[in-house]
């Protein structure tokens, strides 16, 4: 047997490498993201009225992302905000983007808006709840324009996009005028512009009407910013901290935030963010989640410990925190008691590859070769069959190395 005071290196590294599927968002209620969708939202009047959603805040001026169908042609546009604040809007500053309907339009202010923070429009699926939000124009029945808030699901986010730059489909209900309104994800994350009805063309005797199928199209935010990156306007600061509004702020938004510390490896930062929610909600499972795991990674294991403690009190049945409570315990030797959380994080979720994969390597790191590489297998299968390749390339690696030949 190996000597527990000399780990072996290989199986550490499979400890410190698997993969560990960790919350990286919190869905918020419908109410929350209307609250956001309603600050961000801008009306657009002229000839052809639509909607737009504010992106960012330099100073006093505002970079507001719309429709470019609702700035199509020139004329004396008007743009009006939550509070019916309204600015004139200067043509010859709107920037418009060939062959995408998409136009930036800005605007001065010494008011305080909230800007739209982005999503990841690329990880969008079909199936998932996502919302519209937008002014429709004034009908015979509503004689002005109101702010309209819609939910519904999205049926297509297509990776070739379709005519103009379109690549979501939904099924929102929406209305003319909400073209260049904001299509948010359940985080309150602008995740696409919304465009265009679809709408089927049929000939009567009368005349020829477009028949609307029930299903919105939609240009996902990451064409802009793709376009953005391509072109002399960069808009890097387009989703600003949001901690210059601290005061403001909720427990989620702090989650959020620290969600995004912890992408670019600021732990330090993260757990800065997450002390406030916290703070702000003692009860906040996926936080205290989130601040152990950022605690691993700077190898803080006593505090990790405490906060996966503390997880598990809230959520006994949280099979994530046992692993990575378990993984604390391997780095600090007290084995038995990471055994302990990999078999509870296992009898919770038979199918959860990550346990196996270093409950497999700790068994390797004290000498049991046949046990460990059982695990191992057992996590290659899982992974290959829940289709996450890094997983599956790390532990086939695994199983190829001499000690597992002898």
């Amino acid at each position: 047997m190996r000597s527990l005071n000399s780990p072996a290196p290989l199986a550490l590294g499979v400890i410190a490498f698997v993969f560990i599927p960790l919350p990286t968002a919190i869905a918020l209620t419908a109410t929350d993201v209307s609250a956001i969708a309603e600050a961000i939202t801008v009306r657009i009047d002229g000839q052809n009225p639509g909607s737009g959603v504010l992106i960012k805040h330099q100073g006093n001026t505002y970079t507001v992302l719309t429709a470019s169908h609702v700035v199509a042609t020139e004329d004396t546009y008007e743009l009006v905000t939550f509070d019916d604040q309204r600015y004139p809007l200067n043509y010859n500053r709107i920037q418009k983007f060939p062959g995408i309907d998409l136009a930036v339009v800005k605007f001065t202010s010494t008011i305080s808006y909230r800007v739209a923070k982005l999503g990841d429009s690329s990880e969008v699926k079909a199936g998932e709840s996502i919302y519209v939000s937008g002014f429709s124009t004034p009908t015979k029945a509503i004689t002005e324009a109101i702010w309209n808030f819609s939910k519904g699901e999205v049926t297509s986010n297509t990776k070739r996009p379709l005519a103009d730059g379109y690549g979501l489909v939904y099924s929102n209900n929406t209305l003319p005028g909400m073209s260049g309104g904001a299509i948010l994800n359940r985080q309150g994350r602008l995740i696409g512009i919304h465009g265009r009805a679809d709408a089927e063309q049929q000939v009567q005797q009368s005349a020829t009407v477009h028949i609307k199928s029930g299903f919105n199209l939609g240009i996902p935010i990451n064409t802009f910013l793709n376009l953005t990156n391509n072109t002399s306007q960069k808009l890097s600061d387009v989703d600003p901290p949001i901690a210059a509004k601290g005061s403001e702020l909720k427990a989620d938004d702090w989650y959020l935030q620290a969600t995004h510390r912890s992408k670019k490896g600021d732990f330090l930062g993260a757990i800065s963010d997450l002390d406030k929610a916290i703070e702000l909600d003692p009860d906040y499972v996926i936080a205290y989640f989130r601040r152990g795991t950022a605690r691993l990674n700077l190898k803080e294991y006593p505090k990790t410990i405490a906060d996966l403690n503390k997880v598990i009190e809230l959520d006994p049945e949280f099979a994530a925190a046992y692993v990575s409570r378990g993984i604390s315990y391997t780095y600090l030797m007290k084995y038995s008691r990471a055994f302990s959380d990999y078999n509870k994080a296992i009898e919770l979720n038979r199918e959860f590859a990550a346990a196996y994969a270093i409950r497999g390597a700790t068994y390797v790191l004290i000498g049991n070769l046949t046990q460990g590489k059982q695990d191992i297998q057992t996590a290659a299968q899982l992974f290959k069959q829940q289709n996450i390749p890094e997983g599956y390339e790390m532990t086939i690696n695994f199983l190829k190395q001499p000690e597992f030949s002898r």
